[in-house]
């Protein structure tokens, strides 16, 4: 037997023994491969949860913090940590592990989109298009791009996934937000659509974007572009009692005890003698002792103040708490409305005010409020309210009042929504006073401290680009100017 022959012989003979011991070595409950359908679940909830559940009521006066220095408060922003990112790393490999099935690509496009429309709105320009391809092409310092090319960026993938969802070929599993009804997710890439169109309100006149045409071709074509149609359909998700899914304020010692409701929006809820404002504060201490009941048993406290002064307030017994039942006694709570049937209600109204959509604004507005009020257990005084409170037939008076419900509605809810709808209309009316830092609300934060470490030329260029001359919260990004 030749020495040619006996190596190969020996080849074969280790060849097998080391496929056998890799058969037996696997361990079957540490899978080397992880499915789509077991990765989707985490992706869901942590992209529709309560991310920020106080933090935005603070920068818009939701809520008044008193005893402790909070920075969203007094608009001492620093630097973010893109956490989002994380998110999306995990969609990136669900879209990988679906191994071509549209119905999970379709979904990641559409988790992809709210990620980064959060990113860009908080930062400005992000990366986009070279983003999440370390491991594809090594490429861990990936280029910025502009905040406008992001948002089309964006719009383009949510009718991708329009497109894929059409004709479902196939059942998906893990998914904790429509338990698999893909009909749904399709209305949510439409709904999403015309979220991201609203915002760019001050783009109007922006011929690239065709803003208002965009927005009347899904309103005005529900075949091709099915929205949400009744609250079921909205994104939406709930809390369970077990570690890390519970309601997020759960047991938060600052909201229990240092947390009032704002000035503004109690004077708001009082004025238009909303029952929302049971459920969001407590009358305040001392209100039967001065013999206030109802609505008058409430009042907020006015964060433009010193800490020192909102502080003292606080101690008098004369001002209404965050209701800490509701928000931190109940392990779980409300759902995190992470895109809900009112939002989209509201914002197909203001379309109609601004003269997109040829429809009745009021009977959208009336669908919003009667959604609220439903998921805040108020659905049997939602006709006396319409009527106290109808909607003007005065263009501008009108818009203000779809301002004020989704003022009202964003509470605690929606992360930092409601704080990008007040730089592109204005609302509500904010003065800065002894208790912030800064002059005019900040328009953003600042970019992680690691991308001037590990990604500083992209990150000087990116500054450079939006005419931005240092990492500064008061630089204005594309989308308000």
């Amino acid at each position: 037997m030749t020495k040619k022959i006996i190596y190969l012989m020996v080849s074969v003979i280790i060849m097998l023994t080391a496929c056998k011991q890799e058969k037996y070595n696997k361990d079957p409950n540490r899978p080397t491969e992880v499915g789509a359908q077991a990765i989707l679940p985490n992706v869901i909830f942590n992209s529709f949860k309560n991310r920020y559940p106080w933090q935005p009521g603070l920068a818009v006066r939701q809520a008044t913090a008193t005893s402790d220095r909070q920075a969203f408060q007094t608009y001492e922003w620093a630097n973010g940590d893109w956490a989002e990112f994380n998110v999306l790393r995990d969609v990136t490999k669900m879209m990988e592990s679906a191994k071509g099935a549209k119905e999970y690509l379709a979904i990641g496009k559409i988790l992809r989109a709210h990620n980064f429309f959060f990113l860009t709105r908080m930062y400005g320009s992000v990366p986009y298009n070279d983003a999440l391809k370390g491991q594809q092409s090594n490429n861990y310092q990936p280029k910025y791009d502009s905040q406008k090319d992001i948002i089309v960026g964006i719009l383009n993938e949510l009718e991708e996934a329009n497109q894929l969802l059409i004709k479902p070929e196939a059942a998906i599993t893990g998914d904790i937000l429509y338990n698999g009804d893909l009909k749904k997710w399709r209305k949510l890439a439409n709904s999403y659509k015309l979220r991201i169109l609203l915002m760019l309100s001050k783009k109007e006149s922006d011929q690239d974007l065709q803003v208002a045409k965009r927005f009347n071709d899904i309103i005005s074509n529900p075949g091709l572009y099915p929205i949400f149609e009744r609250d079921e359909d909205e994104a939406k998700i709930s809390y369970r009692d077990y570690e890390n899914i519970r309601y997020p304020l759960y047991m938060d010692f600052n909201v229990r005890n240092k947390r009032f409701i704002g000035k503004t929006l109690a004077d708001l809820l009082k004025r238009l003698e909303d029952p929302r404002l049971f459920y969001y504060a407590t009358p305040f201490l001392n209100a039967a002792a001065q013999g206030k009941t109802g609505f008058d048993a409430y009042e907020g406290i006015d964060a433009s103040k010193s800490l020192t002064a909102a502080t003292e307030d606080a101690s008098t017994g004369n001002y209404s708490r965050v209701n800490s039942r509701n928000y931190t006694e109940l392990p779980i709570g409300k759902p995190s409305l992470g895109f809900s049937y009112a939002e989209l209600m509201l914002a197909i109204a203001e379309a109609t005010e601004r003269g997109w959509v040829q429809a009745n604004a009021a009977i959208f507005y009336e669908h919003a409020v009667q959604s609220s009020f439903q998921f805040y257990d108020v659905a049997g005084s939602a006709a006396a309210y319409l009527t106290k409170n109808p909607l003007s037939s005065v263009k501008e008076t009108a818009l203000t009042q779809l301002y004020e419900q989704r003022y009202i509605l964003f509470n605690a809810q929606s992360d930092f929504e409601l704080f990008f709808h007040y730089h592109r209309t204005n609302f509500p009316v904010i003065v800065n006073g002894q208790g912030q830092a800064t002059a005019i609300v900040p328009f953003r934060l600042l970019y992680p401290t690691d991308e001037q470490r590990v990604n500083a030329a992209n990150y000087k260029d990116a500054l450079k680009a939006q005419g931005f001359n240092a990492d500064n919260i008061l630089m204005k990004p594309w989308l308000y100017q």
